[in-house]
């Protein structure tokens, strides 16, 4: 089933020489291939290059050393691509996205696709690392120093590259990424339709045929708009609670939660059928992930403890058998709980636990000390999908 994840990153200087040796799993990072059992289906160097690029790392090299020292180096799409797709396919997909949303700017750009395997449920994670300058190219000579100056308006050929701005022709920043998002989802769909247009489910006993199609929209907005309880999942590798193994088993229960809500989904648009009210995609008592998701959602919609009371005692009477039997603290959530309720602007989180300390780690090889590094962060083969997988 296709997944949607589409993130937009920037850097400053210092970061983008070796965020392309990176991605290009050149030099220090050639070792990535054989620990990760990883797969590069295909690398793009460098298109829309000004003329004095001979090789790409000329660029970015130059873009460290002559870009100011506040400006946004490049920017980044990091963007998950369908594992039922085969790699020609993939590269396909990630072409007609860029001749419509980078080619057209003359953004100097590199990118790859990678392909590595879960290690949650070992299936394939496909994915592309999308990274390109503001600075567009217009044909002018210039020097590499040069090319990255300010701009001049009067005379372009005595200044540096105009930078083009994402969000111009937009109304704002967030407008920009709200139709970029969306810009993704329909190619998506729209490839989708042509080479895979349907996933089969068997559910109680019958062959359910499900619309293979994604959706831009985070699951907080989808949830409400269907009626639904897709769970997001905690990105790996952004903390030290993330290395346990319990952690780990709380994503797996999560993704499970989340495949039973999509066929019982689809079940009902068939159907007519309805949720019943605190019972989750098995018709049983929600488990703690999903009770957790949506207290939180219970907090921040209310706008007073009137609209809290009901819901949360009733959610305190019927799971907290479940919540103890999971090693929950539930005299801690009790007390906030009973706080939310008379406090008019209840303001508190509750959040997946873990209990052990045992780590799971991961040996990279550092990058060597003349080339800034990517951020000392884990990371991670599993990806945070910013909406249901549906």
């Amino acid at each position: 089933m296709a997944t949607y994840h589409f993130s937009v990153k920037s850097k400053g200087k210092g970061y983008a020489t070796g965020h392309y040796l990176y991605i290009s799993r050149l030099m220090q990072y050639e070792g990535i291939r054989k620990t990760s059992n990883e797969t590069v289906e295909h690398i793009e160097p460098g298109r829309n290059m000004p003329s004095w690029v001979k090789d790409p790392i000329e660029f970015w090299q130059a873009a460290d050393t002559f870009e100011r020292e506040n400006a946004k180096v490049y920017m980044e799409y990091e963007i998950a691509l369908p594992n039922e797709f085969t790699p020609e396919q993939r590269k396909t997909l990630i072409e007609t996205f860029l001749d419509k949303h980078i080619v057209p700017q003359q953004y100097p750009h590199s990118y790859a696709i990678h392909n590595v395997k879960s290690r949650l449920s070992g299936e394939e994670q496909p994915h592309c690392h999308l990274m390109f300058s503001l600075k567009a190219d217009d044909g002018i000579e210039r020097t590499a120093e040069q090319y990255f100056k300010r701009y001049n308006p009067k005379d372009p050929a005595k200044g540096g590259a105009k930078k083009i701005q994402l969000q111009d022709g937009h109304a704002d920043y967030s407008t920009f990424l709200l139709n970029v998002r969306k810009a993704w989802e329909n190619d998506l769909n729209d490839a989708l339709a042509e080479h895979c247009p349907t996933v089969t489910y068997h559910l109680d006993g019958q062959e359910i045929s499900i619309k293979n199609q994604v959706s831009a929209d985070s699951y907080e907005k989808y949830n409400e708009i269907n009626g639904t309880l897709y769970l997001p999942e905690p990105k790996l590798g952004a903390g030290n609670q993330n290395a346990t193994p319990e952690y780990l088993a709380e994503i797996d229960k999560i993704r499970q939660h989340n495949a039973q809500e999509r066929q019982l989904e689809e079940r009902q648009k068939q159907f007519n059928q309805q949720h019943e009210y605190f019972y989750s995609a098995l018709n049983e008592p929600f488990s703690s992930p999903e009770v957790m998701y949506y207290l939180n959602h219970l907090v921040k919609k209310a706008k007073n403890k009137q609209e809290l009371d009901k819901d949360l005692t009733e959610i305190m009477n019927t799971q907290e058998p479940i919540l103890q039997n999971e090693g929950w603290n539930i005299r801690q959530m009790t007390q906030k709980l009973h706080h939310a309720q008379h406090d008019p602007r209840p303001m508190f989180d509750f959040q997946v636990q873990s209990t052990k300390e045992e780590s799971i780690t991961q040996t990279l090889e550092q990058p060597s000390p003349q080339i800034q590094p990517e951020q000392a962060k884990p990371k991670s083969d599993d990806y945070n999908f910013g909406g249901p997988d549906f």
